[in-house]
């Protein structure tokens, strides 16, 4: 998002207030647990991010369940983690319409694939938030299965139910007026 369109959000009001300690971070609302081998969660890190460098697996926490990776991308050296938890997601999930409810509702695990480097309010200021979540997303959609009701922005949130391949959800929630300016 340029700075113009920075700007007519802000005069306008639509802008999204994040807290200072936001970081982007994709989960995926999962209808069953599922917890890939790490060796392959470091195969889909390397298929995702390894296009600028290495991708090296630099901490697993959490009795495996928990990865942090690092990588080189156009953006420089970047950190991702990937947790996941056989457990409802949180508080979350009180939408307004039933399409959107249904997947907080039917869920039972998710994975969360995050950004914790920098934090939004940092990555709007470089004007670099977009190409984050497209680095978030490329790893969404590889693990991307019939098992996924939904994917989840925690940040903007903004949940957007399973449609079959991700970037038809995501065309979905564009066509059905969510406010999803921050994939632009």
């Amino acid at each position: 998002m340029g700075v113009f369109r920075q700007l007519i959000l802000k005069i306008s009001g639509r802008q999204k207030r994040y807290n200072d300690d936001d970081w982007p971070s994709v989960v995926l609302l999962l209808r069953e647990p599922s917890f890939p081998a790490p060796e392959r969660l470091a195969r889909i890190a390397e298929e995702s991010w390894g296009a600028g460098g290495p991708v090296k697996l630099i901490g697993t926490l959490r009795e495996k369940r928990s990865y942090a990776f690092s990588c080189v991308t156009s953006h420089g050296p970047l950190w991702f983690s990937i947790h996941t938890e056989a457990r409802r997601y949180g508080s979350e999930g009180q939408e307004p319409l039933e399409i959107l409810q249904r997947p907080w509702d039917e869920h039972r695990a998710w994975m969360a694939i995050d950004s914790p480097h920098t934090t939004i309010v940092k990555l709007l200021k470089e004007d670099a938030l977009e190409d984050i979540y497209k680095c978030l997303l490329i790893y969404a959609f590889k693990v991307w299965s019939p098992n996924v009701l939904a994917v989840f922005f925690p940040a903007e949130r903004t949940t957007i139910p399973n449609f079959g391949e991700l970037a038809d959800s995501i065309k979905w929630g564009r066509r059905s007026g969510l406010d999803l300016r921050f994939l632009d």
